[in-house]
């Protein structure tokens, strides 16, 4: 991934604040998943308590990277978020993949923090 130099015009925010919404949207379905009984189930049937707390640790940090995005000021994290946007699908993608696959918990615990990464460089000035 690199940054470039470009400049987002007013123009452009139309199409990058619907880009904004899909990714809280997809971020949304995830988080709901994550509090599903079958993901807290998987969860709560581990023995390595430090598992346990690492889920409910990158758990609400989605959470609380979500709420940030959707209040965040769309001329704050245009460029951002349009720079990282194909990253960022795809964490999504690969997390909500693992969450539908619920015998990894690694596997959840890792693209959960993926995807919390990627959320936080788009926030990194708020």
């Amino acid at each position: 991934m690199t940054y470039s130099n470009e400049t987002i015009t007013r123009e452009q925010f139309p199409t990058i604040d619907k880009l904004r919404e899909e990714v809280i949207n997809k971020l949304r379905d995830c988080e709901l998943k994550l509090y599903s009984p079958e993901i807290q189930n998987e969860f709560e049937n581990l023995t390595d308590i430090v598992k346990k707390r690492k889920f409910i640790d990158e758990r609400i940090e989605l959470s609380v990277l979500r709420v940030k995005l959707e209040s965040a000021t769309l001329e704050k994290i245009a460029a951002r978020l349009k720079c990282l946007e194909e990253d960022l699908n795809k964490g999504l993608e690969a997390l909500a993949e693992s969450i539908d696959n619920v015998q990894n918990t690694v596997d959840i615990l890792t693209t959960i923090k993926n995807v919390t990464g990627l959320v936080a460089r788009i926030l990194v000035i708020i």
